[in-house]
């Protein structure tokens, strides 16, 4: 199993060394946490949150943070956990972002999108909220066509423009991870995506969660095509961090890819110290990955 260490409210120079750290102790790579603002004034916190969501919480740039740590590392890979794609205006720019990060990476980013919580973000963006999944799903497809050969058209429900080219495009195609958790969502990840970014979950809830995914590939008749598998193992019943042995037997139901973190929820706080982040990756990779 590989593991990626997922960097959550933590500014960028020391996310930036945490992902150095991360390249060191061998973590296949690094997850970095998207919201383009957080209104002061919202009642509104992440349901999957375990306490109300600080709104002054740190989210660095996706594609400025992950060019730094692609640039300062050579094996590392970097995702976005998650992207909210769909208040992104402009499928372009994200396109040629996630393209140019992809070429001088080596191959390096992978793209984790999903249609997100938090309402206010939408209605700045001025993109419908009820909108926001079949948005994410056309603009999922229109990326791959930009990453592919151009020039490109299409003709949708929210965009619709003439044969067009995005250069640079990626020299293959990015993967797109999706975020899910409900069974409708979990499904169509199965359908469209390259693999499942999935929450911290807990173990027992893992086979359930995976066979709604592989609904959603049977029956789209994606069976045979890759597919990865990533989540968090969230902390045991009597409290205690999971163990090597739980690990195996994530990986034994299919799970390949493990994101460690974000740190503040491992350790059960709203704000860990940068000492309290790096002792908790060295610690992990001490017990658990070697």
């Amino acid at each position: 199993m590989n593991y990626w260490l997922h960097i959550h409210n933590t500014p960028p120079e020391q996310g930036l060394e945490l992902a150095v750290m991360a390249e060191r102790l061998g973590f296949e790579g690094v997850l970095g946490d998207d919201h383009w603002f957080m209104p002061a004034g919202s009642g509104h916190q992440d349901p999957n949150e375990r306490a109300p969501l600080p709104m002054d919480y740190v989210f660095p740039d996706l594609f400025a943070f992950g060019g730094a740590v692609l640039a300062r590392t050579g094996r590392l890979r970097f995702g976005s956990c998650i992207m909210v794609l769909a208040n992104r205006t402009n499928p372009f720019l994200v396109a040629k972002a996630a393209g140019t990060l992809a070429r001088i990476s080596g191959d390096r980013f992978v793209m984790g999108v999903g249609s997100g919580w938090m309402r206010d973000e939408y209605d700045m963006a001025g993109v419908p909220w009820e909108t926001r999944v079949p948005r994410t799903v056309e603009m999922i497809d229109i990326l791959r066509k930009l990453w592919g050969p151009g020039p490109v058209d299409y003709h949708g429900r929210f965009f619709d423009f003439p044969a067009t080219f995005a250069e640079p495009r990626p020299a293959k195609p990015i993967p797109v991870y999706m975020g899910s958790v409900a069974p409708a969502a979990l499904r169509r990840t199965g359908e469209i995506a390259d693999g499942w970014m999935g929450m911290t979950s807990k173990l027992a809830d893992l086979p359930g969660q995976i066979a709604l995914i592989d609904e959603g590939r049977a029956e789209a008749g994606r069976q045979a095509m890759p597919f990865d598998y990533m989540v968090g193992l969230a902390r045991n019943e009597d409290g205690s961090l999971p163990s090597l042995d739980d690990y195996r037997r994530a990986a034994d139901l299919g799970v390949t890819q493990h994101h460690v973190g974000p740190i503040d929820h491992a350790l059960g706080v709203l704000r860990s110290s940068f000492d309290d982040k790096k002792k908790y990756v060295e610690d992990f990779a001490r017990r658990i990955m070697r």
